[in-house]
């Protein structure tokens, strides 16, 4: 279970092949119930739907985990530590399924779930800041030019004037206090 190079092939395997599957926690509908049944390869699933897979089993009302025929990822790891037909051949294929069993499979599972949930927190961020650009690069009074006001003492006071379409005309800082 300790060794990195089975590891690493087991991951990318498990990432080309598995799913990520969710089903129902408790018997009640809730806004999750798209989910109560749901699953989708972990190659192809979109961001949005690992948040939402996320936070319904936060809130206990989804199970969720990854799914892979366990006789492939057996097949894998006993045929990388088998070699051949010797008197140790059932003690060294028992110890590779318990190991990929208990766990090598646990192990990159966890792995994965959280690779997944990184990769869509990113995501929504990146559109979470696309749409506040557009948000804040709209003109603060639709055809009307304003003029802001950012008061301040000791490092004066900014003023910027904006017209009917958004365009910054000009930006200032005034001192309106003594001793300036």
């Amino acid at each position: 279970s300790d060794d990195a190079e089975i590891r690493k092939l087991l991951r990318d395997f498990i990432g080309r092949n598995a799913a990520l599957e969710s089903t129902a926690a408790v018997e009640e509908d809730s806004v999750y119930r798209l989910y109560y049944e749901f699953s989708q390869p972990v190659a192809k699933i979109a961001g949005h739907r690992v948040l939402a897979i996320d936070r319904g089993e936060r809130e206990g009302f989804l199970k969720v985990s990854i799914e892979l025929d366990t006789a492939r990822g057996h097949n894998i790891v006993v045929g990388t530590y088998l070699k051949g037909d010797s008197p140790c051949a059932d003690a060294v294929r028992d110890a590779a399924v318990d190991a990929y069993s208990r766990l090598i499979f646990p192990a990159i599972e966890r792995e994965i779930r959280n690779e997944l949930t990184e990769k869509a927190e990113d995501g929504a961020i990146k559109v979470f800041g696309k749409n506040l650009e557009q948000l804040l690069m709209q003109p603060p009074i639709a055809g009307q030019v304003v003029l802001g006001w950012d008061p301040a003492f000791r490092t004066g006071c900014k003023l910027a004037v904006v017209d009917a379409t958004g365009k910054v005309l000009d930006t200032t800082v005034i001192f309106p206090t003594a001793p300036q």
